[in-house]
């Protein structure tokens, strides 16, 4: 029974590498409908999703129904092995009044893994797909282009580490590709119209928005990953553990991470972040955010040009600040907090017998130039590493 498991798992991912490239030349034997339908919706309805083990593409509904879809494909997979991938499928959807219910289950752990979300993340990112993890803890600052490249990129270097662990190589999915057997193919796609609330319930799954995403949404995550473009309703709330979180772009809400193995945002404004235990990387500051962290790690490479305000307050955090090229001010208050300035190996401990939080250093605003915006740090017991001349200056002065 263990062999049969793993026979089954190699045959599902090596379906997802071969579909994702090629799958205009597979022909597949058997298509199952495992769910189709659609339910009208107006500005008061609410779409319920509870999903496990499950990966859809969601887009934007070409008029005010919800669409789902979710189809199952087979090519020379055996009557047992059918049976049991289709025993697994747990699925239903109902209307109540103004509250749509979709809920999609898989009993065994392998949603994420095995099932193939949509061919045109491939078509539309390219076939480039990178070798190494793109958040390593970066030497220099990262441009905002780099980090929506690596934003744009995260479902490609993640099927790249599961081909990594099959030692696949390129040539190899070429040839499995001509010969085509043992393919096992899933697609789930959920369509949204614009203005309805969307709740949902998301264990070990994966979901990729390939539209911009102004609903307003209520999510509870875990284990899963999401991937967005543009995300940015003011009611948004979202409480993720574990699992990943990249988009391109946040204009508001309130997200609570936790644990989480990667946040990327590239542009963020008008929004308040919480977390602990997670490691964050944002390309862009914009106007008005504020972010609350207990032993996490950040990384701010860019500020836009009217900031505005920017407040962070953490314990026991490593804060990777790149200054702004705009003017701005900067203050930064707490206690038993550390400067290490760049590659200059220089560190500098800042009030570490204080129980009192005090001022630790400002930086006074340019008066003759425009402002952009003002920089609050309130830090106790930790890190913060100066990679720019703008902390630099202030401790050497």
């Amino acid at each position: 029974m263990k062999n049969q498991f793993k026979l089954s798992l190699l045959v599902l991912i090596i379906s997802t590498i071969v579909y994702a490239q090629k799958s205009s030349t597979i022909e597949m034997d058997e298509i199952h409908t495992i769910y189709k339908e659609n339910f009208t919706t107006n500005d008061n309805t609410t779409l319920v999703l509870n999903l496990k083990n499950t990966t859809a593409q969601v887009l934007e509904s070409p008029d005010d129904n919800v669409y789902i879809e979710y189809t199952i494909k087979f090519k020379n997979v055996r009557k047992k092995i059918k049976e049991r991938q289709l025993k697994h499928l747990i699925v239903s959807g109902k209307k109540e009044g103004n509250k749509i219910n979709y809920s999609s289950k898989v009993r065994s752990n392998i949603g994420d893994r095995f099932y193939n979300y949509e061919e045109l993340v491939i078509g539309r990112l390219g076939e480039k797909i990178t070798g190494s993890d793109s958040i390593q803890k970066p030497i220099h600052r990262k441009s905002i282009d780099s980090v929506l490249q690596d934003i744009k990129l995260s479902e490609l270097t993640r099927r790249n580490k599961i081909r990594k662990v099959l030692n696949i190589k390129p040539r190899q999915v070429e040839r499995w590709n001509k010969n085509t057997s043992n393919i096992i193919i899933s697609k789930m796609v959920i369509k949204i119209p614009k203005d309805i609330h969307v709740r949902a319930t998301l264990e070990n799954s994966n979901l990729v928005f390939m539209d911009d995403f102004y609903n307003r949404a209520t999510m509870n995550i875990r284990n899963t990953r999401l991937r967005f473009k543009k995300i940015g309703n003011p009611m948004n709330v979202f409480d993720v553990d574990n699992g990943y979180f990249n988009a391109e772009t946040v204009l508001n809400g309130k997200y609570d991470f936790a644990n989480a193995k990667e946040v990327r945002i590239g542009r963020l404004s008008n929004s308040f972040i919480n977390t602990e235990f997670t490691k964050v990387e944002i390309g862009e500051i914009g106007e008005n955010n504020k972010i609350i962290d207990f032993n996490s790690e950040y990384f701010f490479y860019n500020w836009s040009n009217n900031f505005e305000r920017f407040d962070l307050r953490s314990e026991y955090s490593k804060i990777h600040f790149f200054s702004p090229y705009v003017n701005h001010s900067l203050e930064v208050v707490g206690y038993n907090t550390r400067n290490l300035l760049g590659d200059d190996a220089t560190e500098i401990t800042m009030q570490p017998k204080s129980k009192t939080r005090n001022l630790l250093m400002s930086k006074p605003s340019k008066p003759e130039e425009d402002f952009s915006g003002h920089i609050f740090f309130d830090i106790v017991n930790g890190i913060i590493y100066s990679h720019n001349d703008a902390i630099k200056t202030i401790n050497k002065d």
